[in-house]
């Protein structure tokens, strides 16, 4: 059985890891010889020097009032260094309080008095200054600043050599990690969006880890959905144009046969009907795929408002036949740039849908409103509305609602075309229930400047 192989990606995170403990542990002990050695320094000159031995000859001549005046004397003891004599109870000739910390140390190592009838004598760690009387003094030097479990600016040092390790080699995990993954997550959501041309960035792609194997596979992806969505549009658009020459010879031959022998007006209504419906879905299907390869073919300035009108005339009498008013309300001068047939034909499906989906008798509101930046034009019937977890998907290709399904009026792709429509125009279309019922559909387009 082949051993499992080391993944690359651990690999770096565990020497990133490690490279953080080391380089703590090494600024910690660099912090130590610079900090502690320096602040022990005086201490151990002090101690190490004749002070003691000055201050036994100062005790012998003058006694402790002498002893008490040399102590306190500028100079006397160095800087960093605090000096304690201490008598048999502990307390200071000056007066000074020994630290809550090194007292119960001094107590034990340096006060401590052996008992006279043995031969015993405790080790101390400080010299005993004699007095005249026979009185014992401890002469105890303590660094001023350190403490047993080290000085405050040693942990200070310590905390900053750990916070800059942190932040380096978080950084560095960043760099190395975050970023790439979060250059991938941007190239995932683009394919998800749509745009199929997106490729992660050479340097991701290029890794040898875990990381850049997986953005090859995402550039893989990619390329093979790109290549089944060129195979499905020019497979649709082969079978659409396929579908239009036998269709042509169809209504042709209809026509003729028409003219030899009269059919039964129902039958020839019925099989004009169906030829009508079966061009129309072939229609739709060349436009659909035509958008997709290229969504916009002319740019024109146009006014908006008098585009709404000559389609709300044009449809007045497909909506009379079900006794639907059309009302339609439009703000002056709404100027959009774009292309008037395309912009025509997703304007029409949305509002054909709507006249398909009204009760009879009821209003089909169409209102074109806009600011400095935006035009808006909302399309509302009084239907019976879309389920709220369809209200996104409508806009999808072949989708349609199980209301649908027994309507043979639609293809499927009037919605899905409209979107197309408005987002090679630069804007968006998006449904909500209206209240009390209904459908509202609201379209933006960016206004020309």
């Amino acid at each position: 059985m082949t051993p499992p192989r080391i993944s690359r990606l651990y690999l770096r995170m565990a020497l990133y890891i490690g490279a953080a403990i080391a380089g703590f542990v090494l600024l910690g002990l660099v912090s130590l010889v610079l900090v502690a050695s320096r602040q022990l320094e005086s201490y151990l000159q002090a101690r190490e020097g004749a002070l003691g031995q000055e201050a036994a000859q100062v005790l012998a001549e003058g006694g402790t009032t002498a002893l008490r005046r040399w102590m306190t004397a500028p100079g006397t003891v160095p800087e960093g260094v605090a000096l304690y004599v201490l008598d048999a109870e502990g307390r200071d000739l000056d007066g000074k309080t020994l630290p809550v910390s090194y007292r119960r140390f001094v107590q034990r190592f340096v006060l401590a008095a052996g008992d006279d009838a043995a031969n015993f004598e405790p080790i101390r760690l400080a010299p005993l200054l004699i007095d005249a009387d026979g009185s014992r003094y401890a002469f105890l030097l303590l660094p001023e600043r350190i403490a047993p479990w080290g000085s405050a600016a040693t942990v200070a040092v310590l905390l900053a050599a750990a916070l800059i390790v942190i932040a380096v080699v978080a950084g560095l995990i960043a760099h190395t990690f975050g970023r790439p993954i979060t250059e991938l997550q941007f190239a995932v959501r683009a394919l998800a969006d749509g745009r199929i041309e997106t490729r992660t960035p050479a340097a991701v792609s290029q890794r040898a880890d875990e990381l850049g194997v997986l953005a090859r596979d995402v550039d893989a992806m990619a390329t093979q959905i790109g290549r089944l969505l060129g195979s499905r549009q020019q497979l649709m658009r082969d079978m659409s144009h396929e579908l239009r020459s036998p269709l042509a010879r169809l209504q042709a031959a209809l026509a003729l046969a028409d003219r030899k022998q009269a059919l039964p007006a129902a039958e020839y209504a019925r099989i004009t009907m169906e030829l009508e419906r079966m061009n129309q879905a072939i229609g739709d299907v060349l436009r659909f795929t035509r958008l997709e390869a290229e969504p916009m073919r002319a740019k024109h300035l146009l006014r908006l408002g008098e585009l709404l009108a000559t389609l709300v005339a044009d449809e007045r009498d497909e909506a009379a036949t079900r006794d639907l008013r059309l009302v339609l309300s439009a703000d002056d001068r709404l100027d959009v740039v774009g292309d008037p047939q395309l912009l025509r034909s997703g304007l029409e499906n949305v509002l054909r849908n709507a006249i398909r989906h009204a009760p009879t008798g009821s209003d089909v509101l169409l209102e074109a409103s806009g600011d400095d930046t935006t035009l808006t034009v909302t399309v509302e019937d009084r239907g019976v509305g879309v389920p709220p977890e369809m209200l996104e998907r409508i806009f999808e290709p072949y989708v349609r609602l199980a209301t649908d399904a027994n309507d043979n009026r639609g293809t499927g792709l009037g919605l899905a075309i409209a979107r197309r429509v408005f987002e090679a125009h630069g804007g968006s279309i998006t449904a909500e229930n209206a209240l009390p019922c209904g459908l509202r559909v609201r379209i933006r387009l960016p206004r020309a400047c």
